[in-house]
This record gives structure tokens, sequence and C-alpha cells, in this order.
């Protein structure tokens, strides 16, 4: 390996949270007809609120965080809890742990991971993320994409793709070492995953267990299939 090829910068591809949950809650609130109890729904529904939201802030590079949970001891007051934190109702039933909000909740991360791109996702889901973020050529795996149980099973139902389901609120990021940062995202309570690396080569390849194929470009939300552009408006 020459110094050029050595030096030659390596981006990773990172999901960070959830998608499908905005066209999750839409199909919560307006599909008819669920097969799934009332109290399954109201679980799920609250499951969705429950989550973290992101805001990404392109002026100083940094994501905000709202709904998070926080340490409340002296020594970690203020401090994310980590995702795989155990026993959440109870310790916030008992105070040790609240919801609250972070200005800056990866400090530094843009110049430590080298930040290339953020881009947030809507309609068309992930697969229009895919298609639209800078970079050239990648491969990603379907299989290292991480969905709600309840958006598979709502999409199961209505026969739509969790991967062109509108997904508000999750961000792709381009980037070097994703799986780091990744790990760094889950230890302040928010779901991320490398999913993904840039190549020299133009194309876009999915590559995993279901296979190998080529990426191509997604404009129709999961959403139209069913309901109006009218009525899927309120997502934009």
């Amino acid at each position: 390996m020459n110094k050029e090829e050595s030096e030659k910068k390596i981006e990773d591809l990172v999901l960070l949270g959830y998608p499908g949950i905005s066209g999750s809650r839409f199909l919560w609130e307006k599909g008819n007809a669920l097969p799934f109890s009332a109290r399954y729904q109201k679980e799920e529904r609250q499951r969705i609120e429950d989550l973290p939201r992101l805001f990404w802030k392109e002026k100083t590079l940094s994501f905000s965080a709202e709904n998070i949970y926080l340490f409340t001891d002296k020594e970690r007051n203020g401090e994310a809890t980590p995702l795989y934190e155990k026993d959440i109702r109870a310790k916030e039933n008992a105070g040790e742990i609240k919801r609250g909000k972070i200005e800056d909740l990866f400090p530094g991360f843009a110049s430590d991971f080298s930040l290339s791109e953020v881009l947030p996702l809507g309609k068309g889901g992930i697969l229009a993320g895919l298609g639209e973020i800078g970079g050239g050529g990648l491969s990603f795996s379907y299989s290292k994409i991480s969905f709600l149980q309840s958006t598979i099973e709502l999409c199961e139902h209505f026969q739509l793709s969790p991967y062109a389901l509108h997904s508000k609120g999750a961000f792709l990021l381009r980037l070097e070492r994703g799986e780091d940062f990744a790990g760094l995202a889950r230890e302040k309570g928010i779901e991320a995953s490398c999913i993904g690396r840039f190549h020299e080569e133009k194309k876009r390849i999915r590559k995993d267990e279901y296979g190998e194929s080529y990426l191509y470009k997604q404009e129709r939300d999961s959403l139209e299939e069913i309901f109006t552009k009218e009525e899927t408006g309120i997502l934009t």
C-alpha cells in the first residue's frame, strides 16, 4: 500500500434514529380496522412518543435532543442515559433519571469523526436518503437497518415497504469511523448503526444475506400507495 492509499479517507454511512417513525405514527392515527389489540396499539403509540427527538443544527454542526433520559444523581446529573440502561421505568419512577433536553449531544463530533454530511430523512424513507446522500458510490446492508418492531408489523398489515416509509426525525451521516460514532450515540441513548461504506465506484449497491442489488432512485413514499398526497402532506 503506497502513501496515497494509506492516507485515503474512508467514509462510513451511519443511520441515526429509527427510520419509519413518522410514517408509523401516521398509520397508527389514520389506519382503519387494525388487527391489534387496543392495549398493544396504546403501548406502541406511546413507545413512539417516548423516543428521543433529535434536531440537526447546521450552523453549529451539532445535534440537540429533547425528550431524552438524563441521570439526576450528583455525579452524572444531566448526562444522557445509555440506550442499554436497564429498568428505565423503575428508575424514572424513583427519580433516578428524568426526561430532559441537551443542546449539544455530541460535542466536537464533527471534527472528531471528520463529518462530511448530515441528511435528514423524510419522504421516501431511508431508501430515498440512500439515493440523495453525497459521496459517490456506496455499499450498504438492509440487515443493519433497525426498525421498531411495530413499524414492521404495521407495514406487513398494510403491505408497505418499511424502507420507503416516511422517516422524519431520523438521519443519515457520512463520516469516518462510523462504528465508533454509532457506539457513542448508543452511549447517549440514541439508536444508531453503521449500515454501509462509501467507495470510489459510482454505483450504490445493497450487499447482505438477502443478496445483492443496485439502488434505484426512490421518490414515492410507501404511504402514497394507500393515502393521497393531500393526506400525507402534513408530514412534510
